[in-house]
């Protein structure tokens, strides 16, 4: 139970954001933020690789 706070944060960020874009922007939005979560989760793997080697 100690992440939900985060949880609670980040959805509420949400549903700020979603009043005041438009549909079509906050698509946008939404797949940019996948690309960067993406991103840095292979950023994080290859640190953990490396430190392994």
């Amino acid at each position: 139970m100690e992440n939900c706070p985060d949880v609670v944060s980040i959805t509420i960020l949400a549903c700020k954001i979603s009043e005041f874009l438009p549909d079509n922007e906050l698509e946008k939005l939404s797949a940019d933020l996948d690309l960067l979560s993406d991103a840095i989760s292979a950023i994080l793997v290859r640190r953990s690789t490396n430190k392994n080697e």
